[in-house]
């Protein structure tokens, strides 16, 4: 009875998608939902926030959020894009992860001065993560970073920097402590 509830669930949040084929669970909030695809089989757990950002301020963006298929998106997680987050097939995240590929202003000193939400959106380019990944509970992946295919990353870790494929990452900075290949 459940299923049948979700799906009844998802059918409402379809027309809203650019691509949509997986399951939405409520209450989820989503914010440009025709930026936004989700594959076959992936489900999207409750509390989950889902951010396309096609303005903000002044400036115009053109962004996506692409899931692949049969991914899980943990509780509570956040995705916000105002460029390009790509997430594989098979990939599952825990609750409460944070994936962006942008930041409120740079450290340049000309927006220094302002409240953050105030300074331009600003991204060191795409997100891209690869398929069979298992992100940790609570991780945080930002701006310009690839995740190569069959990593882990590890509970509470900040992912500023690449993560080859087949290897575990863990730690503030995330630094490879095993590779598995």
């Amino acid at each position: 009875m459940k299923r049948f509830i979700y799906s009844i669930i998802s059918l409402f949040y379809r027309p809203f998608f650019k691509q949509m084929k997986g399951q939405i669970r409520r209450p989820s909030e989503l914010r440009g939902a025709k930026y936004i695809s989700v594959g076959k089989g992936t489900v999207i757990w409750p509390g989950v926030i889902l951010t396309a950002w096609d303005r903000y301020g002044d400036s115009s963006f053109t962004p996506a959020i692409e899931i692949g298929e049969n991914s899980n998106i943990g509780e509570h997680s956040q995705i916000t894009s105002c460029n390009c987050i790509k997430i594989g097939n098979n990939v599952l995240t825990g609750r409460y992860v944070f994936i962006s590929d942008n930041s409120h202003g740079d450290t340049s000193g000309l927006e220094l001065d302002k409240a953050p939400l105030e300074r331009h959106l600003c991204s060191k380019g795409p997100v891209t993560i690869g398929d069979n990944v298992w992100i940790g509970e609570r991780a945080c992946i930002l701006s310009g970073v690839t995740i190569g295919d069959g990593a882990i990353i590890g509970a509470g870790a900040v992912v500023t920097k690449d993560v080859p494929p087949y290897c575990v990452a863990a730690g503030v900075p995330a630094a490879v402590v095993k590779r598995m290949k």
